[in-house]
């Protein structure tokens, strides 16, 4: 009886929230609305529909004893323990998975109506989007479980261990990770003389770059850059080519500089040492806990009940804060480097191109890491003095 309510709970969840982001979205489409208005509520359609998945699926889940009858399903499979332990988490969130897939895959379906960007096979871009995002995350925590598994236990067992294994694993992430990056997605041509110019403009900052990628197809309307790579040799600043299209050299030039001012201000170090962070964060908690005698593991919802807690608490209290402070202190660079106006304009185009209003709700800025464009382009005026009309802080 069981096995038959947890299969209609898997059904339930992969089919309820993706056909109620199907509805909101066909009824967004239909509103008679701005383009930006539109795009944006359609985001925050897509959130909430993910964030109602798990709140379906996790605490029902629990609740049915699921944990204990996924974990007798593998133990009965001949396989390693590794995998026993990758079966156990497939079983159990694959039907999350595949709904937020479906959810995601509705929102870009109602998008390319929006902003009328051509996507040949949308399905596709969402699973190659999403791989980029979990084939890293999976391959962390297939060497994690690998190293605690069958490294000694008189080594696993000492928090100082699991502490240097984590930031081992943590700092080769960060420092490999441009590496997966640039060989993923459509790649394009910079023009060279343009591209000289740009690694020039690197140079003259005292930064180094190995190189200025730009990625996307001419078709995908995404207005974007990054820089990745906490090792300089292997470092590279991403633009996307709907940006590199529509920006003017001077503007292009901000939103290097807006890069540059994230390799000076050690900002990538910063993340790194953020995600180390966490870990010392929560074994920090499990002592707290023990010291007022709360079991974490005596019960599914004790332990998911702090876990979450602990988690979101860090990703939008800390983590978030810290990043949205980065995002200013990166715009001042920028503005002190190449001008207070080209910056501003920068800023404004990202959010035009990007169908996004420069007012966006505290939620969104959360969740993307970085501020409104309209604090962001208030933060600029504000500061007054310096180059371009920007003093340095």
């Amino acid at each position: 009886m069981k096995t038959f309510i947890i299969v209609g709970l898997w059904l339930v969840t992969i089919i309820v929230p993706p056909l109620i982001m199907r509805y909101w979205g066909r009824k967004i489409l239909r509103e008679e609305l701005p383009k930006k208005e539109k795009n944006y509520n359609l985001l925050k359609a897509e959130v909430v529909c993910i964030f109602g998945a798990f709140i379906l699926y996790l605490p029902a889940m629990i609740a049915l004893g699921a944990l204990d009858w996924v974990a007798d399903m593998v133990d009965k499979l001949p396989l390693p323990e590794i995998f026993k332990v990758f079966a156990f988490a497939t079983i159990l969130i694959f039907p999350l998975l595949l709904s937020i897939f479906l959810i995601i895959y509705e929102t870009v379906k109602v998008g390319v109506n929006i902003t009328e960007e051509k996507i040949e096979n949308p399905k596709k871009e969402v699973l190659k989007a999403l791989a980029l995002i979990l084939g890293p995350i999976i391959g962390f925590a297939f060497i994690w479980l690998l190293l605690m598994l069958y490294l000694p236990e008189s080594l696993t067992s000492k928090w100082w261990f699991d502490l240097l294994m984590y930031s081992i694993l943590i700092l080769a992430f960060f420092a490999l990770f441009p590496l997966i990056l640039i060989r993923v997605g459509t790649k394009s041509e910079l023009d060279p003389e343009l591209k000289a110019e740009l690694i020039r403009f690197c140079e003259e900052q005292g930064v180094k770059v190995r190189d200025i990628i730009v990625k996307g197809k001419p078709d995908q309307k995404l207005a974007n850059a990054m820089v990745t790579g906490i090792i300089p040799r292997y470092r590279y600043v991403v633009l996307t080519r709907y940006l590199v299209d529509n920006f003017e050299e001077d503007e292009i030039k901000a939103v290097l500089a807006h890069e540059i001012g994230h390799i000076k201000g050690k900002h990538l170090w910063i993340n790194a040492a953020l995600s180390i962070g966490w870990f010392i964060f929560w074994i920090g908690l499990i002592y707290i806990l023990h010291k007022f005698n709360v079991q974490l593991f005596s019960s599914p919802w004790v332990f998911f009940g702090v876990f979450f807690f602990a988690f979101y608490f860090w990703l939008f209290v800390i983590e978030s804060r810290i990043a949205i402070r980065n995002e200013f202190k990166a715009d001042e660079f920028a503005a002190n480097v190449v001008g207070l106006e080209p910056t501003l304009m920068a800023l404004k185009k990202l959010a035009e191109l990007n169908l996004l209003p420069e007012k966006t709700g505290k939620w969104f800025n959360l969740l993307n890491r970085h501020p409104s464009i309209e604090k962001r382009i208030r933060h600029l005026k504000n500061l007054g003095g310096g180059r371009g009309g920007v003093g340095r802080t």
